[in-house]
């Protein structure tokens, strides 16, 4: 066990508006796909968590789902992640587009953090939060000083700004370093580095998910499930693993775009995840998708604790 006098460990959460790249710089820390990415904004529906071990900490990483202000049972359940995950942090990680700057919703987003913070009795000023300018590849660095100064207008109290790619692993070890400065001295929290990884049916589900929204994102809203409702050996092969699996839709149009003409959209989102699944299991896998319909399902609660939430 490691001496509390020199080692470092504790919670990091991410934070900020969709699609800002929070999901892309949690795989790109913990060097392995740990949340679905997507360009659709705000697929991210778990707090999903994932371990860095260092020599010298032990940093737990919190994804938070993009949502601020829920609309509707799907989004209140994916709030009390966000909220929960940003109460318990250590280090809050505030991601800002360094190819928009910052926006209304990112100012949406830091009131609300100041709202949360406040309610349970802490000051913000007292709260370790970085800000991480990312995709910095897609400006110039004259761009960033004046990026910085903007922001200062509207939160005074980060302790720090970084700049990275998470994209093309620019500056993620500087960002490290940065993190460990403000953990807790204490030894590790978690000897299983695979203590958070996801439970096996939600990963595969996830990964369905994502390829839904790879291959038709332009057509189908967010509010598509994946409910992985069996995992077998092979009657034959016992070394295969057949799944079966249901994509959940809202509506009888959305059915008909994913399963697409003569089934060959529903084929492909098949074929890509499942090569993806056997990855994971290292295992060759039979994947059977069969697409549902379950009218407004994203306001109703059984359904949505079925989900994990």
């Amino acid at each position: 066990m490691n001496s509390t006098n020199s080692f470092r460990s504790g919670y990091v959460t991410i934070i900020g508006k969709p699609n800002v790249g929070k999901s892309t710089l949690l795989n790109t820390i913990l060097g392995r796909k740990a949340a679905i990415v997507s360009p659709i904004a705000g697929t991210t529906r778990f707090s999903i968590a994932g371990i860095k071990n260092l020599s010298n900490a032990q940093i737990i990483f919190f994804d938070t789902p993009g949502i601020y202000v829920p609309k509707n049972e799907l989004e209140k359940r994916m709030y009390a992640h966000a909220y929960n995950s940003i109460i318990d942090a250590d280090v809050i990680l505030f991601l800002i587009s360094a190819a928009t700057g910052i926006e209304k919703i990112d100012i949406e987003i830091l009131n609300k953090f100041k709202e949360i913070i406040e309610e349970n009795n802490r000051k913000v000023e007292d709260v370790n939060v970085l800000c991480v300018i990312n995709k910095i590849d897609l400006v110039k660095s004259n761009d960033l000083e004046v990026m910085i100064e903007e922001i200062k207008k509207h939160f005074s109290s980060f302790k720090d700004f970084i700049y990275i790619s998470a994209l093309n692993n620019t500056n993620i070890d500087i960002l490290l370093e940065k993190i460990v400065e403000y953990l807790p001295l204490r030894e590790k929290l978690f000897e299983d580095e695979d203590a958070f990884k996801l439970p096996i049916k939600l990963h595969i589900s996830e990964i369905i998910r994502e390829k839904v929204f790879q291959n038709v994102y332009q057509e189908v809203p967010k509010s598509t499930a994946v409910i992985i409702e069996n995992i077998k050996p092979g009657d034959v092969d016992k070394n295969k693993i057949v799944i079966e699996a249901h994509i959940i839709v809202e509506k009888e149009s959305h059915k008909r775009i994913i399963i697409g003409k003569d089934g060959n959209k529903l084929k492909k989102i098949g074929s890509e995840a499942r090569v993806e699944i056997e990855k994971l299991l290292n295992k060759p896998v039979y994947l059977s998708l069969y697409v549902k319909v379950k009218e407004k399902w994203t306001k109703k609660s059984d359904f949505i604790s079925q989900l994990g939430f």
